[in-house]
């Protein structure tokens, strides 16, 4: 994984560009400047691997260019349970859960990705409150919808079919 500068991230692609990110949607300019240039942006080959496996969950990723594919380890294998794309964020719920990492990660093609540590994210807190309102928003729009697909492949893989009530 290589460090990119966040200046230069940020001049090449435009503010335009990550004010359409999902994760960042209705961030003020400056808490977008703040959150490139203050965490550490990771460039991550195709196919490259990133396994902190039992590792405490001390920040997360926002992917602002790319792919990644996320596998789950269980007890006898890994299963890939989600793609993140552009503006998906992984590892949020690991960070505020207090649960350690627990899968791998792959650049399915080059991928850029945005690590916010908790020093970051505080920092966010005390600096943009406002625009951290609006953070843990997006953040919790998008564990929303994940909790959703995940309800309806549980729903999809039920063999035996319950009715409520």
């Amino acid at each position: 994984m290589d460090v990119r500068s966040g200046a230069e991230i940020l001049e090449q692609f435009g503010l335009a560009y990550f004010q359409e990110l999902a994760t960042f949607g209705a961030l003020s300019d400056a808490a977008i400047e703040t959150l490139l240039t203050q965490g550490e942006i990771h460039f991550l080959a195709k196919g490259e691997k990133v396994e902190r496996f039992g590792e405490p969950a001390e920040d997360f990723q926002v992917v602002l260019t790319g792919k990644t594919a996320f596998y789950k380890r269980g007890d006898t294998c890994e299963v890939l349970t989600r793609y993140f794309c552009p503006g998906d964020q992984l590892g949020f719920d690991l960070m505020i859960g207090l649960i350690p990492h627990n899968g791998t990660d792959v650049a399915v093609e080059d991928t850029l990705w945005l690590t916010i540590d908790k020093a970051l994210f505080s920092r966010m807190h005390a600096e943009h409150p406002a625009d951290f309102g609006l953070l843990m928003i997006n953040l919790s729009r998008e564990l929303s919808r994940e909790i959703a697909i995940l309800e309806d492949v549980l729903v999809g893989a039920g063999e035996d079919t319950q009715v409520a009530g």
